[in-house]
């Protein structure tokens, strides 16, 4: 409105000069004011129409607190006039951030596209976006602008972020959790032989004390209960199937700084889950989904881990009808599940404690107490707290 009433007085003054000191001059800065609006104005209208604008991800991968590039592309379809002037104000999912500017004044003024690069942070792991949140286009006079982003639909850049694998130690009591939950059966291992004397001094199979790397199939649980303390069976007679693991990512606000890090928080603790239980010898399936397909992993060795780490960069929330696909991959054994809920997620907490009966795994910031009868906290430090 300000540069509206600048142009009226730009007139007047034309006017004024016209009429009282210079007839031609008067006239020709009168027409040279009308001709900038009228060719202003043409170029305003034009550019809602013929402008389009995309971010472009030139790498789709990255590690978190790496910082990399995006492209926004501006490109133009009345050349060999210049578009009018675009504000384009961007957007990221809280799992990314932009280390630059976010708002962006350009134009094109050649039949090349105008490419800005714009430098972005990545803080989470999952899928993430570098969106345009508006795009408005402004007259040269700046008399007026309009809000086109829903005329265009700009594309989006899509980054996927690949969560770190962390090394937490041997955690003894989700250990023996996984174990007990594992269909094995110790029983006849326990004492079945009482005039067999261990090396440990107590009857049944050969025993020793734990020591750390040895395989968690090997860990007699009910003779380590009542000695206090961890025995390792020297036998060959251990049969074990695998644990049975679920990632459960409810759909959320993704530009929500505290859910995208619960996320975060829920697919290392994961990841950390699996990592202590190969580096004792234990095997696993892991159940995920992955852009509405549930996937499941076999988890044997190191290098499992790191495969389903890079599916997990592109993991993100899901809607109620593909969260829980899961039945076709799993066995009867009743899945441990990490899952992001948070309190104040309460219908999709019920329906998590509807659809999975198993163990359950939120994270302590999750505000979650203690809703079923198995549920741990995992902190962000990954130490694991079984609750009750």
């Amino acid at each position: 409105m300000k540069n509206a009433f600048g142009y009226l007085a730009c007139g007047l003054i034309a006017l004024f000069v016209g009429y009282f000191i210079n007839a031609f001059g008067g006239l020709l800065l009168f027409e040279l004011l009308l001709l900038s609006l009228l060719l202003s104005t043409l170029i305003y209208f034009l550019s809602q129409r013929k402008m389009k604008c995309e971010v472009r991800a030139v790498s789709d991968i990255a590690a978190k607190h790496e910082t990399f590039e995006v492209e926004l592309v501006l490109s133009s379809e009345i050349f060999p006039l210049p578009t009018a002037m675009a504000e384009i104000t961007l957007q990221t999912t809280d799992n990314l951030k932009i280390t630059g500017k976010t708002e962006i004044r350009a134009l094109v003024m050649s039949k090349a596209p105008t490419v800005i690069k714009i430098p972005v942070e990545a803080v989470y792991c999952g899928l993430g976006a570098v969106t345009v949140k508006s795009f408005i286009v402004h007259d040269y006079l700046g008399i007026t602008d309009k809000d086109i982003t829903g005329r265009m639909h700009p594309s989006a850049a899509l980054i996927k972020v690949l969560p770190d694998i962390p090394e937490t130690g041997t955690q003894k009591e989700i250990l023996r959790a996984t174990a007990e939950n594992s269909s094995y059966d110790e029983d006849s291992e326990s004492e079945s032989n009482e005039t067999s004397l261990t090396p440990t001094g107590f009857p049944g199979f050969e025993h020793r004390e734990y020591i750390p790397g040895d395989s968690l199939k090997r860990i007699n649980w009910k003779l380590s209960t009542k000695k206090d303390g961890l025995l390792v069976r020297l036998d060959e007679k251990v049969s074990a199937s695998s644990q049975v693991f679920m990632l459960d990512i409810p759909m959320g606000d993704l530009y929500d700084g505290s859910y995208m890090k619960n996320i975060d928080n829920i697919v290392e603790a994961s990841l950390a889950m699996l990592d202590m239980l190969v580096r004792q010898g234990f095997e696993s399936e892991f159940n995920y989904n992955i852009g509405g397909q549930w996937r499941k992993a076999d988890i044997k060795q190191y290098g499992d881990i790191q495969l389903l780490q890079e599916d997990l960069a592109a993991v993100q929330g899901l809607n109620p009808e593909n969260r829980f696909g899961y039945e076709e991959f799993t066995s009867k054994m009743q899945p441990i599940c990490f899952s992001s809920c948070m309190a104040n997620m309460q219908g999709e907490l019920q329906y998590l404690l509807e659809k999975v009966r198993g163990s359950y795994v939120f994270t302590k910031a999750s505000g979650i107490e203690r809703v079923a009868e198995n549920v741990w906290h995992v902190d962000e430090d990954l130490e694991f707290e079984r609750l009750g």
